[in-house]
């Protein structure tokens, strides 16, 4: 449904924004990377896919790159393992995204897909459904709560622009994801059990997703027309990090002899909405991880 299509990705040269790309193009449909480093975006070039120099800070310029474009997917944000300033999450997160929407209904745009995340929940009494309660937006953002807050500011001012421009929008809510070239949590992983003979590592409950699959159900959000004006959970099974790191070993990855720890931490979602509307599957532990060891191996990355 998506052949002949035009659709931009804002971070498409980021981690997710790789994957988003690679089920776009499969689907037949021609891609627009808007990106703030041309250069940087060359490989994305060669495969056929049309770069657009914009910034999330340049509102004109997001409007120009997106053109004559049939859907945006608004892939680009902040997260970051080490403590970053509250007023940088907002100028990403948040005005990124009002510019990103707003350019859009500048240049046309009737359609888009918006990647927040589970992030934007209060509380995690389980299993969390869309439903669930988010969090209260009216609070002082800090080092502390930067990443969920931004993301919880971010989708009220989609959903907000999106409604007063005419814009059809999805929501997708993954956990935390894993893939190939990750910078979080898949590096934090390889850390810790690639350099040590025996290692500890934490053991705790949190629905992790394969970036594939979450690029998958935003493919599937555009095509199936259902899937307008809804928000969906996009999060893996119920499953340990030690089931994880077991996944792991299984599929060939390097692993020391790991002790576990347990953490007294769990996070449990639901997926059942985009199950049943989109026919959304994840893949089980080890089928994901085994497609990030051959793609970081064909890379020539270890």
């Amino acid at each position: 449904m998506l052949a002949g299509k035009t659709i931009a990705v804002t971070g498409a040269t980021g981690f997710l924004g790789r994957y988003l790309v690679d089920a776009l193009l499969a689907r037949g449909a021609r891609v627009v990377a808007a990106v703030r480093n041309v250069d940087r975006a060359r490989g994305l070039a060669v495969r056929g896919v049309v770069l657009r120099k914009a910034d999330l800070v340049e509102r004109e310029r997001l409007a120009e790159a997106f053109a004559g474009v049939d859907a945006v997917v608004s892939n680009a944000a902040l997260l970051s393992l080490l403590p970053r300033a509250w007023q940088e999450y907002v100028r990403v997160n948040v005005e990124g995204t009002e510019n990103v929407f707003e350019a859009m209904a500048t240049a046309g745009v009737r359609r888009a897909v918006q990647l927040s995340s589970v992030a934007v929940y209060r509380g995690h009494s389980p299993p969390v459904a869309e439903d669930h309660p988010r969090l209260d937006t009216s609070v002082r953002g800090s080092r502390f709560n930067a990443y969920p807050l931004s993301k919880a500011l971010s989708e009220d001012a989609a959903w907000r622009i999106a409604r007063a421009r005419g814009i059809a929008l999805t929501v997708l809510r993954p956990p935390g994801i894993y893939g190939a070239f990750d910078t979080n949590f898949t590096r934090v992983h390889k850390l810790l059990v690639t350099h040590l003979p025996v290692a500890p590592y934490p053991v705790m409950r949190l629905c992790m997703v394969y970036a594939g699959d979450v690029a998958e159900a935003a493919v599937r959000a555009l095509e199936e027309p259902a899937a307008e004006g809804r928000a969906y959970n996009v999060t893996g099974d119920d499953l340990t990090t030690w089931q994880f790191a077991a996944a792991w070993r299984q599929a060939g990855g390097k692993s020391a002899r790991l002790v576990p720890v347990p953490v007294p931490y769990r996070r449990i979602y639901t997926s059942d909405r985009a199950r049943r509307e989109l026919g959304w599957t994840p893949r089980s532990y080890q089928e994901g991880i085994q497609e990030v060891l051959v793609t970081e191996g064909a890379a020539g990355v270890t």
